[in-house]
């Protein structure tokens, strides 16, 4: 049986998230983002999906994990399945994750946050595990984009970003 998370408890994700990643950094091992380790599961179904994510996370069976088919993004050329829109409840807050392939088959876990230019919601950067989540949360400058990052249609029509070269 799920339950939805309670805000508190995803205070303490995020908490277990940025402590993960202190203390990656203090031990001087690098982040594995946008590495060239080859994710570690393969998913072609909303199930696997959510399976992946609360591995990444460490997610509890009991936590809630929504997912949903993303019709904004589309499938990128040579991926084996569609993007998946995953989303943690907790009271009034929630986080939400886009799990896609990218063009390498490369698995995408991405963190849905709104775009620093127009402010639309679009998929940030690419996790692996709990300390990249942590980077991610503390705006860690090294990460590497989502595959969808700039090429997302959910920015603005105005939005200077998805003009930009790509960083990756």
């Amino acid at each position: 049986m799920s339950f939805m998370m309670s805000t508190r408890a995803l205070a303490r994700l995020d908490h277990a998230a940025l402590r993960a990643a202190g203390q990656r950094s203090a031990e001087g091992r690098p982040s594995r983002i946008g590495g060239t380790t080859a994710p570690y599961a393969v998913f072609a179904t909303a199930g696997s999906a959510r399976t992946m994510l609360r591995r990444v996370l460490r997610l509890r069976q009991w936590v809630t994990v929504i997912s949903q088919a993303d019709d904004l993004h589309p499938l990128i050329e040579g991926a084996v399945s569609p993007a998946i829109r995953l989303q943690i409840p907790a009271g009034t807050v929630s986080r939400e994750f886009l799990a896609a392939y990218d063009s390498t088959r490369r698995f995408a876990l991405s963190p849905i946050a709104p775009c620093p230019q127009c402010g639309a919601r679009v998929p940030t950067v690419c996790i692996n595990n709990l300390a990249d989540y942590g980077d991610w949360l503390r705006g860690a400058q090294n990460l590497a984009e989502s595959p969808f990052y700039r090429t997302s249609p959910a920015h603005h029509d105005d939005c200077p970003l998805p003009r930009q070269p790509l960083t990756t």
